[in-house]
């Protein structure tokens, strides 16, 4: 008869390939949304994942603090998966060292404080509409029937 802990140990095993199956269905199918998004952007229908503006300010423009958040979350991300990884067997690491923790808390600082003080600047209030109305137009002249030929 098995032992308890190795049905344990199998049902650990089924349980972990069913959610990394899971999850590697759910990457296929975001990058067939990134892909679609990328290659619809100009069309008129709106499927897919569109990331045009990743990186970008609602103007347009390019803006440092998102990318700078950007590249810090996949180095941290890449940096943990190598402590995760380096270890044998690899197991996650009982604290996260602080170094990451730091650089992730740095960036994100910078994100927030590059959003308050895009907010903080005064954009000029629209002009309001006139209120004077323009003059009507000329009438044309009238023709009665009594000339001989009608106004041009």
């Amino acid at each position: 008869m098995p032992n308890i802990n190795d049905l344990f140990a199998i049902l650990a095993l089924v349980i972990g390939c069913i959610v990394t199956i899971f999850v590697a269905v759910l990457e296929i199918f975001v990058l067939i949304f990134i892909w679609e998004g990328t290659w619809n952007a100009n069309s008129r229908q709106k499927r897919g994942i569109n990331l045009e503006k990743l990186i970008s300010e609602s103007t347009g423009e390019a803006s440092l603090s998102r990318f700078q958040l950007l590249i810090f979350v996949f180095v941290i991300s890449m940096s943990l998966v190598l402590i995760i990884t380096s270890t044998s067997p690899p197991a996650f690491p009982a604290s996260i060292p602080d170094q990451i923790l730091g650089l992730l808390g740095i960036s994100s600082t910078s994100y927030v404080l590059g959003k308050a003080l895009q907010g903080q600047i005064k954009t000029p209030p629209p002009e309001p509409p006139s209120t004077v109305a323009p003059p009507p137009p000329p009438e044309p002249p009238h023709y009665d029937g009594y000339d001989e030929t009608p106004p041009s």
